[in-house]
């Protein structure tokens, strides 16, 4: 009975979605230029995305984030009083047609910010979404953590992946000002919703 050892036993792990395959080594005397991670649009016109990094202060992030709810719920108030205005201004009406306007508003503003709320309050107020890929994740956790414990406001995890692009350079083609061949990496990102109560 012949056995073979374990090292002369190639790894064998099939091609599919569970098992992804593993990047080739990167060539000796070669240099890997990183791009800049690929940013998305916000997915409402109400939200607001701050991308941080491992070196982004902490007191720098909550004070953006916390400046940017305080404008969202601004404008969100100035809307909501310009609407009141409108409807105080129109005397005539009787009040079955102011009923019936305030239900209209509800009903735009709901479908504006993507909530079924039917109230004219400042649901559409906007949300911040704080982002991290990498090693910024444990700084998008303390953050997270940070405005769960304020009382006004609500904050919502989202995990996800990135593909980054590299550049490996060749030795010799850095001269030549030679893009070299791309590389797609997958890294793990993790997004914080934060909206106000």
């Amino acid at each position: 009975m012949a056995t073979e050892k374990m090292s002369d036993v190639p790894a064998q792990v099939p091609e599919d979605a569970n098992h992804p395959v593993k990047l080739p080594a990167i060539p000796k005397g070669a240099t890997v230029r990183r791009r800049p991670i690929p940013t998305r649009t916000p997915s409402t016109r109400a939200s607001k995305r701050i991308y941080i990094t491992p070196k982004t202060p902490f007191r720098s992030i909550t004070a953006r984030v916390r400046k940017q709810l305080d404008k969202n719920l601004r404008e969100a108030s100035s809307a909501s009083n310009a609407f009141t205005n409108k409807l105080a201004a129109n005397k005539g009406a009787s009040l079955d047609e102011r009923v019936r306007a305030i239900q209209r508003h509800s009903s735009q503003s709901a479908k504006g910010s993507g909530n079924t709320g039917g109230t004219t309050g400042l649901e559409n107020a906007g949300e911040v979404v704080v982002l991290g890929t990498g090693r910024a994740i444990q700084k998008v956790v303390e953050v997270a953590l940070f405005f769960q414990k304020q009382n006004d406001c609500i904050v919502q995890m989202k995990t996800g992946s990135v593909g980054a692009v590299d550049d490996v350079i060749q030795e010799g083609d850095e001269e030549w000002g030679g893009e070299g061949e791309e590389r797609v990496r997958m890294m793990s990102s993790l997004e914080a919703s934060i909206r106000l109560r």
